[in-house]
């Protein structure tokens, strides 16, 4: 038969099986019946389980179990304790006299507090609003307990400076965050109505500098010159760079040299391996509050009435 023959013939009748052939196939009829099931199950969005009671429990368990996700409000273990974030800032500021601030992260407050990280995510909504918040607690403290302005400009500003300076000293981990980030040196993410207490110590700070009568920008450039002088002091003494503080090692290793080489080395050591923190800041204060009055004898530098 040709294949045009072949299209135009007509279909021919499927042979019917015999009975000897229908008894044997029960079993082909069941596997195309459970295939058929299970690409209807797939159409209509299921999975089919084996009908076996192990897997029929594992899959009522997988249908009973809830998505996994975060609902709003707080989470788990929110009412297990009075916590607050004015108490999760005011154990965090008290850690950053030991840990860095750079590394005090959301999962360290949390286990100090004892709770889960997201409580403290609740409260402050990540990483940056815990340090932001670690410095505004800081310049808080700072503010309220700024010291009564003296009349006297130059007695005033050294009043102001070493209260800054011992501020600084208790808090080792602020200091060291001062000495090497710029976000939230000064300007914090404060909600609305909130204060921010880094803008009000920069005002005061401020404001005592101004006190010496300079015009702006020799106001702005020294009250700058200060903040950072003190910084550095104070980061110096946490970071134990004053020779006092390795003094045993250096009164050694310098008294070994030969004085008719080194006869400056000589005569400065004793007084070089025994300068301690509290000295060293003396006469640095000392030097700029001088150099400040000497330019204050300099018209040009003065604010005009």
């Amino acid at each position: 038969m040709t294949l045009a023959e072949r299209r135009t013939s007509p279909t021919m009748p499927r042979k019917a099986r015999t009975p000897a052939e229908s008894a044997t196939t029960p079993a082909v009829d069941k596997t195309m019946a459970k295939r058929a099931g299970r690409s209807a199950a797939v159409a209509g969005g299921t999975k089919t389980v084996s009908a076996t009671p192990r897997k029929a429990k594992e899959a009522a368990g997988r249908a009973a179990r809830p998505i996994a996700g975060r609902r709003p409000g707080r989470p788990a273990g929110a009412d297990s304790g009075m916590l607050d974030r004015s108490t999760i800032l005011s154990v965090a500021l008290q850690l950053s006299k030991t840990v860095p601030l750079s590394e005090l992260s959301v999962v360290r407050v949390a286990r100090e507090l004892g709770v889960t990280p997201g409580l403290i995510h609740y409260y402050l909504r990540g990483r940056d609003r815990l340090t932001s918040g670690i410095m505004n607690a800081f310049y808080r403290e700072a503010v309220e307990s700024w010291p009564s302005e003296l009349p006297d400009w130059k007695q005033n500003l050294e009043v102001v400076a070493n209260a800054v300076y011992r501020g600084y000293l208790r808090y080792p981990g602020i200091v060291v965050y001062l000495a090497s980030h710029n976000r939230y040196r000064l300007v914090q993410d404060v909600d609305e109505g909130e204060i921010d207490y880094g803008i009000l110590f920069f005002e005061r700070f401020t404001s005592a500098v101004r006190g010496a009568g300079f015009d702006a920008l020799h106001t702005a450039g020294y009250a700058h010159l200060l903040a950072d002088l003190i910084t550095s002091f104070a980061h110096a003494t946490i970071a134990r760079r004053w020779p006092s503080q390795h003094g045993e090692f250096l009164n050694e290793k310098l008294a070994s040299l030969d004085p008719a080489q080194f006869p400056s080395t000589h005569f400065i050591r004793q007084s070089l391996t025994s300068l301690n923190p509290a000295d060293a800041f003396k006469m640095g204060l000392e030097l700029v509050l001088h150099a400040l009055e000497v330019a204050r004898g300099q018209p040009a530098r003065m604010r005009v009435v």
